[in-house]
């Protein structure tokens, strides 16, 4: 069933109807998809419908909620449960704030199930659900603001991929440090790169930064690398799927090698990321997983084919930018600068 509404990346009706924006059809279309079960919830974020770590955490914890929402007994709520952070936890290996997610709306269950009544019980995951969307637009406010006293004067900003209200329900992490310096007056142009091979940067940051009126250009991904060389680029900021103790990144496949760029032309490169996505149990990044998405994404652009019938690609769907690349990790916490000690 599709349905169209606003902007919102989740929408819940009043019915308990949970819509999730279709984005991988933006900006050319703006559809929902109707969420009614966890196999829809688990499609959503592994087919990217909807993307972003910090969102993905978000319709994570609404799956869970869906999973247990019409079940009977205590018994039945805790195997539906089970089998819903199972299924929702194989969906996207590399974004922390998915397992986040999924670990409170647990611990919620654990908590309350031999003290509430079944009804009840659901009902405070329904909430928990929320108060993770709510955090999270708080989280982003506080980041951004952040993000404006450390790029202050700054007047041209280079992102990679979308981190903005599509990634997380929210302004956004990067792209919402962007947007508030827009409003405080100092930004004047942004450089997006397209961000191959799913163009997030191309259709998504450039849809948001046209409906904000910020001034924007979109950029080859190989092309970031001459912008910085050229002095054109005061400042680089990406967001994050997950930060390493010692703060090695893993952000969008691409990141690094503009990391490499920035630090050979004295640019400050900047991660912004809510503190949920620090995984503190990981020393470096050599221990996160990175994704191998599906071939097919690389051989078409949308759904026309652009490489030979018989050739294969090598896909990976984020890379490891090492900590010593980058000039300061911004939370909604503080600017945490090197060495990073998490």
């Amino acid at each position: 069933m599709k349905s169209m509404d606003g902007y919102s990346p989740i929408i819940v009706k009043d019915s308990d109807d949970i819509l999730l924006l279709d984005q991988r059809i933006l900006p050319q279309k703006k559809e929902y998809l109707k969420a009614v079960d966890l196999d829809d919830f688990v499609y959503a974020i592994r087919e990217m419908v909807v993307r972003g770590a910090p969102l993905i955490g978000i319709v994570a914890a609404f799956g869970y909620y869906v999973a247990i929402r019409d079940a009977g007994s205590k018994k039945e709520i805790k195997i539906r449960a089970r089998k819903a952070k199972e299924k929702l936890s194989r969906s996207r290996p590399t974004a922390v704030n998915l397992f986040y997610a999924l670990d409170i709306m647990e611990k919620t269950l654990n908590e309350k199930i031999d003290i509430l009544p079944s009804e009840k019980l659901k009902k405070k995951l329904r909430a928990v659900a929320f108060g993770l969307w709510e955090s999270q637009k708080e989280e982003d406010l506080a980041i951004a603001s952040n993000g404006v006293e450390f790029f202050k004067d700054k007047e041209t900003i280079l992102t990679h991929c979308n981190t903005g209200s599509l990634a997380t329900g929210g302004i956004g992490t990067a792209l919402g440090i962007i947007k508030m310096l827009f409003k405080k007056g100092s930004l004047k142009m942004v450089y997006v790169d397209e961000t191959r091979p799913y163009l997030q940067g191309a259709r998504l940051t450039a849809f948001e930064l046209s409906n904000e009126g910020i001034p924007y250009k979109i950029i080859t991904d190989n092309t970031a690398g001459l912008l910085i060389a050229k002095g054109m680029v005061d400042g680089v900021v990406v967001g994050a799927d997950r930060i390493a103790a010692n703060g090695d990144v893993a952000n969008k496949i691409g990141t690094y090698m503009v990391a490499l760029a920035a630090k050979q032309n004295n640019v400050d490169f900047v991660v912004a990321a809510p503190e949920s996505t620090i995984d503190r149990d990981i020393k470096d990044g050599s221990e996160i997983v990175i994704e191998q998405r599906s071939e097919d994404e690389v051989l078409n652009c949308g759904k026309c084919r652009i490489a030979p019938g018989d050739a294969h690609a090598l896909h990976y769907g984020f890379d490891i930018t090492p900590s010593y690349l980058i000039s300061a990790i911004i939370t909604q916490k503080k600017i945490y600068r090197q060495p990073y000690e998490f």
